[in-house]
Order: structure tokens, then sequence, then C-alpha cells
């Protein structure tokens, strides 16, 4: 028996990992699949009172029917609100308890005398219908397996038996390609997630690229987009001589020391650092005035002269380019106009910080 979990988590990133690494998706996931199924699980509860008329056994149900389908179509309404969506697998949760609790009922009090059978299509398809922890995904399949089985037992003994092996096989098989469809799901999200990093990120610094940069110079475009308040570019001092004197390997590791001191000064600030082009980098930084601006400018000079490489000392010569006033249509501009600051940084000596206006600061 230890060897069943290694099945689906033995090789790889655990679930929590995978999980953890690709909430997003399999929050975005869970949000369509319950709107899908609240509607759809509404419209289907319609089609047997459809049939009322036509046969003896629905005409008792259509109350059940009528009253399952105001549930889903509530539920719906309900999860549609902004407020609701971060709990939809919940709401997932309360969907397939309500299915469940429509087959018990069509399986002990409206039927007694037949075997169950819409019961048996719950248990092996509610566990493809969502992504959760396979073990509360599998908690959830005995609970309501145990109590159709209790009931059963003291409804209807007759097919008692016969229902709880035939439930007790479809829950397992539901349970089984249940957590391996979490797993398939959770990869493909991964692999997907891992191509975009591939994509968007710098391999020397782990900053993002400047493929990544023109993306979001587009999505500024867009008018409900985030607009940043300045615009800073980054110019490592002396990088040519170094890497001329100590070779292509050292510069390397240089690259990935200075991104790696970026990486961590961001992480106390709204700035989002991009690798524009051999030793010169971009850092968009979002709601701050032009005099926080030019002070978080400087904590990051002093934070990069600090970064210690194999015994030398990395400085940058940084150019600001305040926004955060204006109507831009074009950003790209305001990259040029950093870059001019960060030239003009470097004519009055290197390692200090200069406003667009070509006002040296040390």
């Amino acid at each position: 028996m230890g060897k069943w979990p290694g099945l689906f988590w033995g090789q790889g990133k655990t679930y929590i990992q995978l999980a953890s690494d690709n909430r997003k998706a399999a929050e975005e996931y869970n949000e369509n699949m319950l709107s899908v199924l609240t509607l759809m699980g509404g419209l289907l509860m319609l089609l047997p009172m459809l049939s009322a008329p036509f046969s003896n056994t629905k005409t008792d149900a259509v109350p059940v029917y009528l009253l399952t389908a105001s549930i889903y179509f509530a539920l719906y309404l309900l999860f549609k609100l902004p407020a609701m969506k971060k709990h939809a697998l919940c709401g997932l949760y309360i969907v397939f308890s309500v299915f469940f609790v429509l087959a018990i009922y069509l399986s002990v009090i409206h039927s007694p005398g037949m075997r169950a059978t819409v019961l048996l299509g719950a248990f092996c398809i509610i566990p493809l219908g969502f992504i959760d922890r396979p073990s509360r995904m599998n908690l959830f399949a005995v609970f309501w397996l145990t109590v159709h089985t209790a009931l059963a037992f003291y409804l209807k003994p007759k097919y008692a038996l016969d229902d709880a092996i035939n439930c007790l096989c479809f829950a397992i098989l539901g349970c089984f390609l249940g957590n391996i469809m979490v797993r398939v799901r959770l990869e493909s999200y991964e692999a997907r997630r891992l191509l975009t990093i591939e994509k968007e990120t710098d391999v020397l610094t782990g900053l993002f690229n400047r493929r990544k940069l023109f993306e979001t110079l587009a999505v500024l475009e867009t008018a409900d987009a985030e607009k940043p308040s300045g615009i800073l570019m980054l110019d490592i001092d002396y990088f040519k001589e170094f890497n001329d004197s100590y070779g292509h390997a050292a510069g390397d590791r240089y690259l990935n020391r200075f991104g790696e001191a970026l990486t961590k000064f961001a992480q106390n600030f709204r700035l989002h650092f991009y690798r524009y082009g051999g030793e010169e980098f971009v850092a968009m930084a979002y709601g701050y005035d032009e005099k926080e601006l030019f002070s978080i400018a400087e904590s990051l000079r002093i934070a990069v002269q600090s970064t210690d490489m194999d015994g030398h000392h990395i400085t940058a010569s940084i150019g600001v380019a305040y926004c955060g006033g204006e109507q831009v249509l074009n950003y790209e501009k305001v990259i040029d106009r950093a870059d001019k600051a960060a030239y003009a940084a470097k004519r009055a000596g290197r390692n200090r910080v200069c406003m667009e206006r070509n006002e040296a600061r040390a």
C-alpha cells in the first residue's frame, strides 16, 4: 500500500509545491468549472421535469428537481459576485454536495425498490471536476459513500449490499482517476509557467528580459493598465573593462550578482527590473512622487555599491525620468529620457544618480 501515493506524487514536485506555484491557474480553473457546473446543473435539472407528463416516477420528484435547479441557478448568480469568486472551491463542494443529496434522495427515498444509478455517476464524475488536495477530495467521496450506505441499509435493505458494493467500486475508480487528473492538470500548468518564465526571464541575471519589457510597454498603452510614475535606467560602470580584464565567465558572474542585488532591492519597493541589453537595465517604478523616486534611486545606487563581486565592488550610473503627472502615450520615450539622464550621470563622474534635466546629484 505504501507504493500507491508514489503513483501520483512520488516523482518531481509534490502536490503542495505544484499547487503553490500554480495557485492562480488552479483558482481560475475552479472558478470556470463552478460557473459551468452551476449553470449546466440548473439546466439539466429542468429536463426530468419536462418528461414528468410522460412518466409517473418523474412526477413525484418534480418539486425536488425544481428545488435543485433553483439552488444551482442561485449559486451561479451568487458566485458571479466579485467578493465570492475567491471562494470558488468552497462553492464547488457545495455544488457537488447538492448533487449527492439529490442522488441519495433518488436512491433511498424516491426509488427504494431500485438500485442506485445516478449516484454511481456522481462518484465517478465529481472527482474529475475540480482541483483540490487529493486527500480532501477522497474524504469528500468517502463521506457521501458512508451517508448513502447507512441510509440504504436502513431504508432499502433489499438492495443495500448491492448499492454499497457498486458505489464503493465507482468511488474508488472516481478517486483514482480524479487524483491522476489533478496531477496532470497541475503539471500542465507548471510546464506552461516554466515556459513563460523562460520566455520572459534573462538567464544571467534572473530579471525580466527585453522581450518582457516591450510586452509591458504594449500593456501600458491600454486604458485600464496601471501606469508607472517613473522609469530608471541603470548602466553598470566600467563593465567592459572588467569583462576584458577578467574574461567573459567573470563578467557573467558579475551580471548574476548584479541581478541578485536588484532582485533583493525590489522586495522592499514597487520596482520591476528588466535587462535592457548588455550592462543596461530598466526599472519601472509605481506609486512614487519625484522626490521619492530620486531617494529610491539613490538608495539603489548605494545598495549596488555595497554588492561584492569576488573582491570588486559594483557601481552603476542611474538616470531617472519622472512621468507621474503626465499623459504618456509612448513609454519608450520615457525610457529614452532616463537613458539620457544615465549618460549624464556617467559624464558627471559615474556612480551617481541624475534626474532627466541633467541635474547631476551625488
